[in-house]
């Protein structure tokens, strides 16, 4: 939404003083011929809008769409590629709605799953052959993913082994979850004379490395 919106719909002071802030910052960014990231999804926009000749020109230009990691898109990257290709319709998406984990950004799973509502007559290629994992791993995420509500349709599958079976470990908290990787390390080096250059930890996020960090240099 745009000040003038927000101004129209404020309810209370907050809201009040937001709008006023937004306004302000709308013309600084005016004034120093800039654009803010969200500008470069709703600028496109109100310019195809207000000349349907330019949004012409682009999809004389642009005549095959690529779209990677589909199930993140939001609203307005939705009407954007919307635009481009609604009227040569040669448009090709790649993502996983399973994946789809980025709806608190305004991420909205139903452009995936609605494709061929939006685009017409449309060919879905099911990518369901797994190289990466064991079946043990597949197996397991499939016990999750199959219980949402909203999703397509399919399930992975792979020439791999079987594999180990998943070990699940419950942690109060990160120092919690810190000793306990260090514990079993220690299990795989005493128990089964594994070398340290054999083992690895992943974590996912940079702020977790820490609490890991802190515990490994403590014991040596």
């Amino acid at each position: 939404v745009g000040p003038e919106f927000l101004s129209r719909t404020a309810s209370g002071y907050f809201d009040e003083k937001l709008s006023e802030i937004y306004e302000k910052y709308q013309d600084a960014l005016q004034n120093n011929n800039a654009l803010d990231f969200d500008d470069l999804l709703l600028k496109p926009l109100e310019l195809f809008n207000e000349h349907p000749q330019r949004l012409e020109y682009y999809q004389q230009k642009y005549r095959y769409v690529l779209v990677d990691e589909y199930q993140d898109t939001n609203k307005p990257q939705f009407e954007f590629v919307y635009n481009l290709s609604k009227e040569h319709r040669d448009i090709c998406v790649v993502g996983d709605d399973d994946q789809s984990i980025y709806s608190w950004r305004g991420a909205d799973i139903n452009n995936i799953l609605n494709f061929s509502e939006s685009f017409g007559d449309s060919c879905i290629i099911k990518l369901e052959q797994n190289y990466r994992s064991t079946q043990n791993i597949l197996d397991c995420a499939w016990a999750v993913v199959s219980r949402n509500s909203s999703r397509a349709e399919k399930k992975l599958w792979t020439d791999n082994s079987q594999g180990d079976k998943l070990s699940i470990i419950e942690c109060r908290d990160e120092r919690d979850e810190s000793w306990k990787i260090l514990k079993l390390i220690r299990e795989e080096t005493v128990q089964k004379e594994r070398e340290f250059d054999e083992m690895v930890i992943l974590y996912r996020t940079n702020a977790q490395s820490r609490a890991l960090e802190d515990v490994l240099r403590r014991e040596g």
